[in-house]
């Protein structure tokens, strides 16, 4: 049985918003941001911006209710922001709401995901093309979620884009509440619906850029290879060169958006 509590009947409004909470005591006043807004999961990719590229800050803080990362643009280009995005489902929304109430109109999440499929290899580029929701967030934001799905139009461009770069894969992949409960049986099951690999905020963050009518896709780089099986080589991070293809990931997400 499906788990919703979104209610349809429902037309009373939250008791906050992001609107209303980055203009708050708590929040704070914020200018708007550009349109396009990278949602970085990937723990080193502002440090990385900011050493690499030439930046400037839009906001040393942004107002959301529970993480505060900064936001850069590009000094050549005041059309796209960066952001570093909170991890998990609700702390990822939680960054979208408020990059959409300070004006934000079109998301890119670049993150990491596991896989669990046999051909995939850690360095491969997963850009689903929809992603299984097993996750929370989602479901008080719309009826009956399963699967999300990409924004067409900028799916196929980061699909052209990063498939002259990258090993690229489209397949469906499966966002997760639970890091410990990915177990050998759950990832059977995925496999059976289609799925390829695991991460934690894409399902969420495509539901509620839909909902709000915001093109949103998620660009995700295979971190870790799952075993198979029990009998399978034991699971491990990464490959000896992956500290240099998250880089490279990195710096072709920025041009990917600037190219926007």
């Amino acid at each position: 049985m499906e788990r919703n509590w979104y209610q349809p009947e429902d037309n009373t409004s939250p008791v906050i918003t992001a609107r209303e909470h980055v203009r708050s005591i708590h929040g704070g006043a914020s200018k708007l941001l550009p349109e396009t807004c990278v949602i970085f999961e990937i723990g080193m990719a502002m440090r990385y911006l900011q050493k690499h590229f030439s930046t400037r800050v839009l906001a040393k803080r942004l107002p959301c209710f529970l993480e505060n990362p900064s936001c850069l643009a590009l000094r050549q280009n005041d059309r796209v922001c960066f952001t570093q995005g909170g991890y998990g489902a609700p702390a990822a929304v939680d960054t979208l709401e408020t990059l959409h109430a300070l004006g934000v109109r079109r998301v890119i999440l670049a993150g990491m995901c596991g896989v669990f499929a046999p051909g995939i290899e850690v360095g491969d580029v997963l850009i689903p093309y929809r992603v299984l929701s097993e996750e929370g967030t989602s479901r008080h934001y719309t009826e009956n979620v399963r699967f999300a799905v990409p924004h067409q139009a900028l799916f196929h461009s980061a699909a052209n884009f990063f498939e002259q770069r990258f090993r690229v894969h489209t397949h469906a992949t499966v966002t997760s509440d639970a890091v410990y409960r990915q177990t050998f049986y759950k990832e059977a099951l995925w496999r059976e619906q289609g799925c390829v690999g695991v991460d934690m905020e894409a399902s969420a963050i495509l539901t509620v850029s839909f909902s709000y009518g915001i093109p949103a896709v998620c660009i995700l780089l295979a971190s870790d290879r799952h075993p198979l099986s029990p009998q399978e080589k034991k699971w491990d991070w990464g490959a000896p060169d992956f500290a240099e293809i998250r880089k490279s990931f990195v710096e072709q997400v920025v041009t990917f958006a600037n190219s926007l």
